[in-house]
């Protein structure tokens, strides 16, 4: 059984996809758990210490591809400085994901401070 937000964003996949050509710097960041079926890449564009643009390409069961799809889409405008990060467990909470589902979620986190990390390194002197 899914919660009708994740219904939602699995039917209609938001920020599924390739980031189109741009101005700014590219960015991704990518993990996986084979063994828990889920493989999950955000690739983001970088303007002045903000996320301009975010995608991303993902595997596994609707609760992974819905909880990409869903910070995907709210990591636009952010700050590269994790001010808006998402971790598993609030993504379980607001997705209804049963408890079994946390380690798929937990690869979409990986991902996501993977490609933070490498927008950070950017920054640097």
């Amino acid at each position: 059984m899914y919660s009708s937000l994740v219904r939602e964003l699995f039917e209609r996949l938001p920020h599924d996809g390739d980031l189109a050509p741009g101005p700014g710097a590219l960015v991704h960041g990518e993990a996986m758990a084979l063994d828990r079926g889920a493989w999950v890449r955000f690739d983001a564009r970088i303007e002045d210490g903000r996320i301009v643009d975010c995608a991303f390409r993902a595997w596994g069961c609707p609760h992974t591809l819905a909880a990409a799809a869903l910070v995907a889409g709210r990591m636009h405008g952010q700050g590269i400085d994790g001010e808006a990060a998402f971790d598993a467990r609030r993504l379980a909470a607001e997705l209804d994901a049963p408890p079994e589902k946390l380690g798929r979620l937990l690869v979409v986190e990986d991902a996501l401070f993977g490609m933070l990390a490498r927008a950070l390194a950017l920054q640097l002197p």
